[in-house]
């Protein structure tokens, strides 16, 4: 009778065995499983491929995939989030149950989702929370169990949770709180991980360490392991260099150097700081290929000063940086290192008023040679090249070419573009330098590999670029105004130049040898001033250090000389070849092509031997003491085309009653010699006292003419306000 019912009961059981296989085998195909492919790779390499850092994805997040299951980790995630993990397909009934009673009975509340679950609600787009999403989530799981083992599943988890500190996946979170990857974890390491996912913000060691702590010692005692006092937590940068412009991939630099450069900077911050310094920047480019190798933005990152902006691409006052790029200019207009400039106080009339400029060091030279100008930086002959040769469009035209992404025209910055008045990055000069140490072939600077193909290009002319190279090397030339320079000196020859900005907010070094340019910025990304560092004290110490240190391993060599230049002996007062006559201390040996010597002026000494000076000297040569080496022709014209200073064309003057007579009385001034300069006006009263002249202001418009034997003429036309 017995066995005859369970013969009947057979077919029903097996009915129902096949009907509850059916729904659990067959029931999750009814909704789609997830991709839980790994997540988009966001690790940033160097040329040697080392891992140098991460990227932030859309949502702002870091993450690196995971290639295999790191062994410690997964233990203590199952062990802290899903304890039948390997028992269960994918739901686990016991949790459901026990769920259920909890919610029932209101005895308490824990959650039923398994490991599983999770992926699948982390790989599927929002939800809301409800019975239904919960369900979904069942299905998929038990879908993701039969499509995939219980290894690529723990990996799936890890490689999406969120670890908080914008760390998403266990790689990133490895590297962030402990400075290693997941695989070499030890225990307690990971343990703490594990407990992170939990509660990413109410368990973040950073904010909420005693949180933390509990429950990463309480999964040590699920994993019979242990527990300890403290976290052990070393946050570590894991931010990408900024050369990685927010994409992932290889780069040019080179990771030692990198962390070399960074040490190098930091130290010489710290020795500044009470000069309020506070940041430093530098970037190290390959001549030969125009690849970055370093590139810091920032000398210390972790500074509420702005650390997290970025040196390199940061737009800055060019001080002097600029100034061996006029003097090239220069040379393509007929002068070479031996034409003789005016290092003497000077006014200057452009769109921007008059300008009286001054040298960095508040003297003056006199007659000097360019090569001597550049090396000692002085800033009157800069901007008297700038508007003798080729003039401020030319020039902007010259810098645009050479990398420079500078707005405006020539005229909106005057003269001033020769002594820092635009605004340049640091990447942009070592660019631009990087073509003087080719002898003027242009590269561009790239960041990434592989490598753009790029070829050379000749924008330079190779002898102009190379004179350039040889002056910046010249410690001789350099000496009058920096003395011995020791950032700049080395037992090879460099090329070096500094800047120094108005008030020292900016102050830069840049130089090269054949193989390696070097870029440093020093100063502070609040703007504010530092205490009297120049670019030779600031910048100089981590140039020299950085370029030290590229040589270690690499010969130096400097750019090839080109064929064509010829060495001759000059006289340095005024740039003519050199004659029995001429002192020792006026003999230099200079560099010179063909068409120089062909177009060297004639010189003019006096019976002594002297050299005759224009009228443009006659204030310096007063105080100068030098009458055995100079002799000053006061009615000799300055060389300088004829222009009223003061009062210059086109500008509006006012009378202040404040001021004794109203300020009637105005100085004339203009570019030919004062001697023999002549000043009238058809409707101003114009007085000689003291062998100076003046002009009697008046309202109204008026105009001024100015002239000079033999036949040098100015006029300026003007008006006069009353207050």
């Amino acid at each position: 009778m017995l066995r005859a019912k369970i013969r009947h009961l057979l077919p029903a059981v097996a009915a129902l065995a096949v009907a509850a296989a059916g729904l659990y085998y067959g029931l999750p195909f009814c909704v789609d499983a997830p991709d839980i492919s790994p997540p988009p790779e966001s690790a940033v390499y160097d040329r040697h491929g080392e891992l140098m850092g991460y990227v932030a994805g859309p949502d702002g997040y870091h993450c690196h995939p995971l290639s295999a299951l790191p062994q410690e980790l997964a233990r203590a995630l199952v062990a802290a989030e899903d304890k039948r993990f390997y028992l269960h397909g994918g739901v686990d009934p016991l949790a459901l149950a026990r769920a259920l009673w909890q919610q029932l009975t209101g005895s308490g509340r824990s959650g039923a989702s398994t490991i599983t679950m999770q992926v699948a609600k982390m790989y599927s787009p929002p939800a809301p929370r409800n019975a239904r999403t919960k369900i979904r989530e069942m299905l998929q799981a038990r879908r993701l169990e039969m499509q995939h083992n219980k290894e690529e599943l723990l990996l799936a988890y890890l490689n999406r949770a969120d670890f908080s500190n914008l760390c998403r996946g266990a790689e990133c979170a490895a590297r962030f709180c402990f400075g290693k990857g997941a695989a070499e974890l030890t225990t307690p390491e990971a343990a703490l991980l594990a407990a992170m996912v939990k509660a990413p913000s109410r368990l973040n060691p950073l904010r909420h360490p005693q949180a933390a702590l509990a429950r990463r010692n309480y999964i040590l005692h699920r994993l019979d392991a242990d527990t300890q006092p403290a976290l052990g937590v070393a946050v570590h940068t894991i931010s990408a260099p900024a050369a990685a412009d927010g994409i992932h991939g290889r780069l040019t630099l080179d990771a030692t150097l990198q962390r070399r450069v960074a040490a190098i900077a930091r130290e010489e911050v710290e020795k500044l700081r009470e000069r309020n310094v506070s940041q430093a920047a530098v970037v190290v480019a390959d001549n030969r290929t125009g690849e970055v190798l370093a590139a810091l933005p920032a000398a210390c990152p972790e500074s509420a000063r702005g650390g997290a902006l970025d040196g390199t691409t940061s737009r800055r006052s060019a001080g002097s940086t600029l100034k061996p790029f006029v003097y090239l200019m220069a040379f393509s207009h007929g002068a070479w290192p031996g034409t003789i400039m005016a290092d003497v106080p000077t006014l200057y009339s452009n769109a921007q008023g008059i300008q009286a400029p001054r040298n960095y060091n508040e003297r003056y030279q006199g007659p000097i040679t360019i090569r001597r100008a550049l090396a000692c930086s002085q800033n009157i002959p800069a901007m008297e090249a700038l508007e003798r040769f080729g003039g401020g469009q030319t020039f902007l035209t010259l810098l645009r070419q050479l990398g420079f992404c500078i707005d405006g025209t020539g005229s909106e910055y005057g003269l001033g573009l020769a002594i820092g008045n635009a605004h340049v990055s640091l990447t942009e000069l070592v660019c631009a330098y990087s073509t003087l140490a080719r002898n003027g072939r242009f590269l561009p600077l790239q960041h990434r590999l592989p490598l753009q193909s790029a070829i050379p290009a000749q924008l330079l002319p190779a002898e102009h670029s190379y004179r350039i190279s040889h002056i910046l090397a010249d410690r001789a030339a350099r000496a009058a105004t920096f003395g011995p320079a020791p950032a700049l000196s080395f037992p090879w020859p460099v090329a070096a130049k500094t800047g120094t900005s108005s008030n020292y907010r900016d102050n830069w070094c840049l130089g090269y040898t054949a193989e390696y340019t070097v870029g440093v910025w020093v100063g502070n990304f609040d703007n504010s001033p530092m205490h009297n560092i120049s670019g030779i004290s600031g910048a100089g110490p981590i140039f020299h250090r950085v370029m030290s240190a590229l040589h270690e391993q690499t010969p130096p060599t400097f750019p090839t000389r080109p064929e064509g230049l010829h060495d001759v002996e000059i006289d340095s007062r005024t740039g003519t070849p050199a004659t029995t006559h001429t002192p020792p201390e006026c003999r230099a040996t200079e560099i010179a092509t063909a068409q120089n010597l062909e177009a060297m002026p004639q010189a003019v000494y006096d019976s002594r031997g002297r050299a005759v000076l224009s009228s443009r000297y006659t204030e310096w040569y007063a105080t100068a003491g030098l009458e055995h080496l100079y002799a000053l022709d006061a009615t000799c014209n300055s060389g300088r085309n004829a222009a009223i200073l003061i009062p210059s064309h086109g500008t509006t003057l006012g009378l202040d009653p404040s001021l004794p007579g109203e300020g009637r009385l105005v100085e004339l001034q203009s570019t030919l010699p004062p001697a023999t300069t002549i000043w009238h006006s058809g409707s101003l009263r114009i007085l000689h006292r003291n062998g100076k002249w003046f002009a009697e202001l008046k309202p109204g418009t008026h105009t001024i003419h100015a002239s000079a034997p033999p036949d040098k003429h100015a006029q300026s036309t003007f008006r006069v306000l009353k207050d």
